[in-house]
């Protein structure tokens, strides 16, 4: 009984410290379980003291992948300990010289030293973790071409010309777009804009992922992959002249960021059309993938899984056409300003700025967000000037 107290315990601590004082807390629950090993309270029966130690060490785990402290180089080191008939700390004493790693380590280092597992229950719930993971990795292997500093490049996919129906239920307009167009895979990472810019603006720029790369003579704190945010319209714009400045002069920089650049093509924010139609992907259902909004975690970091934060381009699954984060992570800047009454007809631009559309549309909702305003018809008016930790941009290439 009182063994099944300090699971219980255990459990309500491991997970709780992970959004207070980590150190804090695994070191209470350490205390906690030294004292009752000492007082040797768990002889009742082998098996179900087993069983519930290998619940402890899997939940702890399963929160550690959720909050992104670990990851899948992580879950092979463990399960290829498992394969020897060892159960291995997933967190190596390199990646411990980050604090927040550090006090994790010692944490399961700890519970691992305290033993009594079933290692084939283990061995199968990492397996099926990393089996899930499979497909992910599958898919981003192939965009994701690597540089010397494992940094994504930025990447397009052709879109060809077409028409669609734009916009929600009852306020559609048709749509012709007679020019095809390249849109980038992902939003514009952090890496990617401070290989321009020189600087990093972004909000989450310190996380699980956080490194400090030299540029321009200085170092730029960064999670390399994670989308750029903290960035308004009008700084997007900025940004956008630099690499067509760099495109103009032909800079061996260009090929750094975007590995298969040509000379004459133009970059800029996708109109409202152009974004509504690469996410849409030929579909006409209220997401990329269809109509149930379950499904969105496998496509989406939004309210329900990102955990108040960002997180690396390309995680999830993509659309039809092979772009990534459309829906959520962070909300995407558009060309257009924003008129509650969508433009049909040719290559809408939507209006040039006045007092009456002084804003700018914003595409595809956050991690902030719920899942309605993640659909593929949901846009957003925001004052071109606002700076928020949830909202970045994408390109497209044209020759226009």
């Amino acid at each position: 009984m009182r063994r099944a107290a300090f699971t219980v315990y255990f459990m309500f601590v491991s997970i709780s410290v992970l959004y207070a004082n980590p150190c804090e807390g695994l070191l209470e629950a350490s205390v906690i379980l030294s004292a009752e090993g000492a007082k040797d309270p768990f002889a009742e029966d082998s098996s179900r003291n087993a069983l519930g130690m290998t619940e402890v060490l899997i939940t702890y785990l399963s929160r550690l992948l959720d909050e992104t402290l670990i990851g899948d180089v992580h879950l092979v080191r463990f399960a290829e300990g498992l394969e020897r008939g060892e159960v291995v700390n997933p967190i190596s004493e390199v990646e411990a010289a980050d604090f927040r790693l550090s006090v994790q380590r010692s944490g399961l280092e700890y519970l691992i030293q305290s033993g009594g597992f079933y290692p084939d229950v283990l061995l199968t719930w990492v397996r099926e973790k990393l089996s899930q993971k499979g497909v992910l990795r599958q898919q981003r292997e192939v965009v994701h071409r690597k540089t010397e500093n494992s940094m994504y490049p930025i990447e397009f996919v052709p879109i060809q010309s077409g028409r669609f129906m734009m916009g929600e239920k009852g306020e559609k307009v048709r749509v012709i777009l007679t020019n095809s167009f390249e849109m980038a895979i992902f939003p514009v990472t952090q890496w990617q804009w401070s290989m321009v810019m020189e600087e990093n603006p972004a909000y989450f720029r310190d996380g699980a992922e956080s490194v400090e790369l030299k540029m321009g003579g200085k170092k730029i704190r960064m999670q390399p992959n994670h989308p750029v945010e903290r960035v308004s319209w009008g700084v997007a714009q900025a940004f956008i002249k630099k690499l067509n400045d760099l495109s103009t002069i032909d800079a061996p920089l260009i090929y750094q960021i975007i590995p298969d650049h040509t000379p004459g093509k133009v970059y800029r924010l996708p109109t409202e059309a152009q974004w509504e139609y690469a996410v849409r992907a030929g579909t006409n259902t209220l997401y990329s993938f269809g109509n149930d909004g379950v499904q969105l975690k496998e496509f989406a970091w939004f309210v329900e899984n990102a955990h108040k934060m960002t997180h690396a381009v390309g995680l999830k699954r993509p659309n039809p056409w092979g772009l990534y984060d459309m829906h959520g992570n962070v909300w995407e800047w558009v060309q257009d300003r924003f008129r509650r009454k969508l433009q049909g007809g040719k290559n809408p631009k939507g209006p040039k700025r006045s007092r009456e559309y002084s804003f700018c549309v914003r595409r595809g909702a956050s991690f902030m967000y719920y899942a309605y305003p993640c659909q593929s018809d949901s846009r957003s008016g925001c004052d071109p000037d606002k700076c928020s930790s949830d909202t970045g941009f994408r390109l497209v290439r044209t020759t226009e």
